[in-house]
This record gives structure tokens, sequence and C-alpha cells, in this order.
């Protein structure tokens, strides 16, 4: 308790040094934040599961091209701390960016859908027959 007191200027903000060192480890408390994804595949499609919790559909970009799925989620929170008098005493605002890419080989492009449920967005992405050449080239 006394470190926590000593750590704190009159305004109940925190001094530099212990700004600083927080900032320094920021990045290694926030590790779990990824896009938590389960991929199942059957005969005849994919099916991908991110965990998005509080993240508008809006917010959320998904691309396939060249066989790949790219989801881009764009995250921001906005933190406001007021006395009872609403007076502001700190606000803070978070921003970023979370990406993930998957390999999904012989996907039928124009027939993947996407919904977003209890925070829980299901993309199906059916897939196409494999060519027989299996990108094999004969020459002549």
């Amino acid at each position: 308790m006394a470190n926590t007191l000593m750590n704190r200027n009159d305004f109940g903000m925190l001094d530099p040094f212990e700004r600083m060192a927080r900032s320094f480890w920021a990045p290694l408390e926030n590790m779990d934040q990824v896009l938590k994804t389960d991929i199942n595949e059957t005969d005849d499609q994919y099916q991908v599961k991110v965990d998005v919790p509080g993240i508008d559909k809006q917010d959320v970009k998904l691309d396939y091209r060249d066989n790949v799925l790219s989801i881009k989620v764009q995250k921001d929170s906005f933190v406001d701390h007021e006395d009872q008098d609403q007076n502001i005493v700190m606000n803070e605002r978070h921003t970023g960016t979370l990406q993930r890419q998957y390999m999904l080989p012989n996907v039928a492009a124009d027939k993947i859908t996407a919904s977003q449920a209890d925070g829980v967005l299901t993309i199906t992405l059916p897939k196409t027959q494999p060519s027989a050449n299996d990108g094999q080239i004969e020459i002549q």
C-alpha cells in the first residue's frame, strides 16, 4: 500500500517512472489479445469461427485472395474516469488492429458467407473440386 501511495502525485496520477515501467511491460500483459480461431474442415467446406467479443460487424474486414482468408479487426475502446461532479480526471483511448491469415485452398470465393452472433464470427467457405493436374505442367 505504501508503494502505491508513493508512486502517485497529488492528483492521483502515476509518477513518470511508474508510467514508463507500465508502458514497457504493457505489450507482454496483452499477449492474449489475438483472434482466437477454430477451423473445421469437411469434404465440402471449411468453417472458421473467430472470437470477436465486443466488436461490431462493421469493424471486421474479410478478404479471400490467392487461397488465403484474411481477417482484420479494428478495435477501439474508450475508458472514461470521472468523479461524481462530472469533472474529468482522466480519459483513456485505446486503438488497435488484430489480423490473421489462413491458407485455405480450393474455395468457391463467390459462395463464401459470414455471420456474427454472440461475439463469434462464423465464416463458411464452400470448397471447389481441386484441379486434376495438381499444378503439374506437361512439357511438349
